[in-house]
């Protein structure tokens, strides 16, 4: 008994002693362990694709949510800056949001990516019909629709570009077109909405819009389009309704607000119509209309001290909306032809919205232009897209044999931005390693859509190649005639001791409207001025008399 206990206890501790070495033996090759040995080491986080963010963008622009679906896209840019999907659809919804230079410009992009594309050319159509370049967007919607005739977008956006040069004919064919292929589509009962409305049918239009608003019940533009045509038929508490669903969907845009608060002023409901005024400027300082519409209200209730403060603003800004459609900045060189001198462009940069978000604020990055040889296609198979790619590489065909300089080699270091502000009309522009010109110095020339172009200055660069230059804007387009002649009868109704106030605002006004039925006059008389023009009397036709014939 004995001998077989300590028979046993030998033999535990051999396995101890065996256990104890495996044990050790695990432990070091645990540590020591080859890359082959780690099948089961923990992944790191995957990495979202484009995508992922894509589709996310999709949902939020399903549900109303705008500015979250905008910058969703951004982010799948930023994965994938190849992908042109997401160029495509960021570019549609900034429309929505009003700001179009930028939707040009993802569009474009779009397009360069993936000329093939039907969704990105028309995309294209409607950013380019939205800075009133028609001809253009025409081309556009006709080249997507022969990439791909089904596409209904393209036929819409189409309807929407004929509609806007009026031509109603064929803005309601084309509407109907879309609405033949898809008849689920928003956009195609919308636009069919639009091409009656611009021929006063509201109450059919109204029919399309609420249509559009059944197909995509989140979308604050539908409610809107919606809301201006029952406003015209009269029918104010619908207006007022579908504003105000606009507002909800989009509380960032002040375009809701503002059209509620005038609908409620023609209602009689002017206290509310203040509120909701007051509410658009505090979205959007800078928003004139809501102004406009704030000053009239004041003058129309006799409150002319409030009137007074309030009109100034809405002059200023309205006055100021030349420069919001600030559409590219170009950089000329005069070169010599067999014909004489000639202006060229060597650089340029599109406008848009600040990054920082400061609306009053519009920035453009320059680059150099390219020229080339006459273009000629080496496919046949070469299609309307590609034909389109080309225009917007902004690549120029050299006019004659005699323009031998390589200008995209020249400048093709030369870089720099410009910046508009809003308020201000100050224009700053920084260039570098611009080389000096071969006679007269450069031209710096401002675009403004669809079709105004304006000379800035003359520019030199220094030793270092740089050009550091301000420039103020003062040219300006004109406020609505009764922004004027009111802000002058709320200064002549208040007293005559404010006379010299009243006079110059009923003298613009007199000046872009002389005829007699303009209020300015009335104005006149309470305050006389010898610069006022000779008051003009209505014409009468008598009526023909037997003697006279007939």
């Amino acid at each position: 008994m004995y001998i077989h206990q300590e028979k046993k206890r030998k033999t535990s501790l051999l396995w101890v002693l065996i256990l104890t070495i495996l044990i050790l033996a695990g432990l070091w090759f645990i540590k020591n362990q080859p890359e082959w040995a780690k099948p089961f080491e923990p992944t790191p986080t995957p990495t979202l694709e484009a995508q992922y963010y894509i589709n996310d963008g999709e949902i939020d622009f399903a549900e109303g949510r705008l500015h979250e679906a905008i910058k969703t896209y951004q982010k799948a840019i930023q994965l994938e800056p190849d992908n042109d999907i997401p160029y495509a659809r960021e570019s549609k919804l900034l429309i929505y949001t009003g700001d179009t230079a930028a939707a040009l410009n993802k569009a474009e992009q779009a397009v360069l990516l993936n000329p093939g594309s039907a969704q990105n050319l028309a995309e294209y159509c409607r950013a380019l019909d939205w800075e009133g370049l028609y001809g253009q967007a025409a081309d556009a919607c006709e080249c997507a629709i022969e990439l791909e005739p089904t596409y209904t977008p393209a036929h819409a956006y189409l309807s929407e570009v004929y509609a806007d040069q009026a031509s109603w004919i064929l803005a309601r064919t084309t509407a109907q077109e879309a609405l033949d292929i898809d008849f689920q589509s928003p956009e195609a009962h919308h636009n069919m909405g639009y091409a009656l409305e611009v021929q006063g049918r509201y109450a059919e239009a109204v029919e399309y819009y609420e249509n559009a608003i059944t197909l995509r019940p989140n979308l604050s533009f539908y409610y809107i389009a919606a809301g201006r045509n029952y406003y015209w038929l009269g029918d104010l508490d619908k207006a007022a309704d579908r504003f105000g669903e606009a507002v909800k969907l989009d509380p960032a845009s002040p375009a809701g607000y503002d059209q509620l608060g005038w609908t409620y002023h023609t209602n009689g409901e002017d206290s509310r119509a203040v509120d909701a005024l007051e509410q658009a400027i505090g979205v959007d300082p800078a928003y004139a209309k809501a102004w406009g519409h704030l000053g009239a209200i004041y003058y129309l209730s006799q409150n002319y001290e409030k009137a007074i403060n309030t009109l100034p603003t809405a002059i200023e800004l309205a006055e100021r909306q030349l420069l919001s459609k600030a559409q590219h900045i170009q950089i000329h060189t005069q070169i010599e032809e067999t014909s004489g001198s000639e202006l060229i462009p060597v650089l340029e940069g599109r406008f848009e919205q600040s990054l920082d978000g400061q609306s009053d604020i519009l920035e453009a990055n320059i680059s150099p232009v390219q020229w080339i040889q006459e273009y000629r296609p080496e496919e046949s198979d070469f299609t309307c897209g590609h034909l389109i790619a080309k225009k917007i590489k902004g690549q120029i065909v050299r006019a004659s044999p005699t323009q031998d300089i390589s200008f995209s080699q020249t400048f093709s270091q030369s870089t720099g931005t410009a910046t508009l502000n809003l308020t201000t009309g100050e224009l700053t522009l920084e260039l570098e390693n611009v080389p000096r010109p071969e006679a007269v110095p450069y031209q710096a020339l401002i675009h403004y859509r669809p079709d105004k172009t304006e000379s800035l200055g003359y520019i030199q660069p220094d030793e270092a190649g740089q050009i550091a230059e301000k420039f103020s804007i003062t040219t300006k387009t004109s406020a609505p005639l009764e922004y004027y002649y009111e802000l002058g009868l709320s200064y002549a109704y208040l007293s005559t001791d404010f006379c010299a106030e009243a006079v110059p605002w009923l003298l613009k006004a007199l000046e872009k409207e002389p005829a007699y039925y303009n209020p300015a006059w009335e104005g006149l008389k309470i305050c006389p001025s010898d610069a006022s023009p000779p008051t003009p009397l209505p014409t009468f036709t008598p009526m023909p008399t037997e003697s006279s014939g007939g």
